[in-house]
């Protein structure tokens, strides 16, 4: 029994990211992004910086760091709110820059919210790149940064990543693992 809902628990398990930074185009001229910093996660320890990186960007005339933050210790929400924007390559690169102490290794989730970017453009998409995101220890530590896309001042339009299907044999392992899991349920 055990053995059958370990392993149904391993099919359906989801892996999670460190780190999660999203947007959306909030005015007219605006995009509002947040950062999520999941459990024990923090940036700027085997570094003295973190960045997040937004390219592929068009018209952009001015970007600034977070207004809020959510951190559980409210000593550190200074800290969190202490991020730089620079508008790079004539309006086409933002790079949002913090130097210094990270984020405390929490045990929940916690946000840091409203980096904004400024543009003359409509709404696209831009590629982003993190660095500095890592779990605490003796550096090397294990690296969280990741890459993606998100709503931006672009040309590029924004495509949003359809969810896979599942293909017929993992269906059918699915269905075989759920039914044995409800077999052994029943005949207890």
């Amino acid at each position: 029994m055990r053995r059958v809902v370990f392993l149904a628990i391993l099919l359906c398990a989801t892996t999670a990211q460190a780190v999660q930074f999203t947007g959306s185009q909030t005015g007219a001229n605006t995009w509002t992004y947040n950062v999520t910093v999941d459990p024990l996660d923090n940036y700027s320890v085997c570094q003295p910086n973190t960045t997040i990186t937004i390219n592929g960007l068009t018209g952009v005339t001015a970007a600034a760091g977070p207004t809020s933050s959510d951190n559980p210790n409210p000593g550190l929400v200074a800290i969190q709110l202490a991020w730089t924007a620079a508008v790079t390559n004539g309006g086409t690169t933002v790079v949002f820059t913090h130097v210094g102490l990270g984020s405390g290794n929490f045990g929940t989730p916690f946000h840091i919210n409203g980096f904004t970017i400024t543009a003359t453009a409509t709404s696209g998409a831009g590629s982003f790149a993190t660095s500095g995101f890592e779990k605490d220890g003796t550096c090397p530590t294990q690296d969280l940064d990741i890459t993606g896309t998100v709503p931006a001042p672009s040309t590029t339009p924004l495509v949003v990543p359809s969810v896979p299907a599942l293909t017929p044999a993992a269906l059918l392992a699915l269905g075989i693992v759920l039914s044995i899991v409800a077999l052994v349920a029943l005949r207890r």
